[in-house]
């Protein structure tokens, strides 16, 4: 059984969170946003899912784009990002040692160093690809973070 304040993964990896309460073979638990989940004791582990593991440090998502995955999505949401936003994260990517051109990057691998520059996973960037505007502004958010602004 876990005990309460333990940290708990729903074996799909889909949910985890605190446990508040054992009640039989119930367990109570509240994830970090504030939602409380009841799941059987059986459906639930102490030990992260890989997908919930620490990203390595070239990204931060949990699902790291390959040029396979692109689609003419993919592309469409790149075109979207705003311009002054492209600049800003090539800025800090051809700062890094040896590492080239951002230009020269594919569509998969800029996707990838903007969600990690940004914060801003690719399924966020594509829900909001038709508010541009707002993008540009949780974007620029993350932005400021990695530069070390105050925000």
């Amino acid at each position: 059984m876990f005990s309460v304040g333990q940290m708990v993964y729903h074996r799909s990896g889909r949910h985890s969170g605190k446990v508040l309460e054992c009640d039989g073979d119930t367990v109570y638990l509240v994830q970090a946003n504030g939602v409380e989940l009841d799941f059987r004791c059986g459906e639930l582990t102490a030990i992260p899912p890989r997908e919930s593991s620490p990203a390595p440090a070239a990204a931060s998502l949990s699902r790291v784009l390959t040029l396979d995955d692109v689609t003419p999505e993919h592309r469409r949401v790149l075109a979207v990002i705003p311009q002054r936003t492209i600049q800003s994260v090539a800025l800090l990517f051809e700062r890094q040692p040896n590492s080239g051109r951002f230009s020269a990057l594919d569509v998969a691998q800029k996707l990838n160093f903007i969600a990690e520059v940004t914060g801003v996973p690719y399924r966020t960037m594509r829900e909001f690809s038709d508010r541009p505007g707002i993008l540009g502004l949780m974007m620029g958010r993350g932005l400021s973070v990695s530069l070390g602004s105050p925000t």
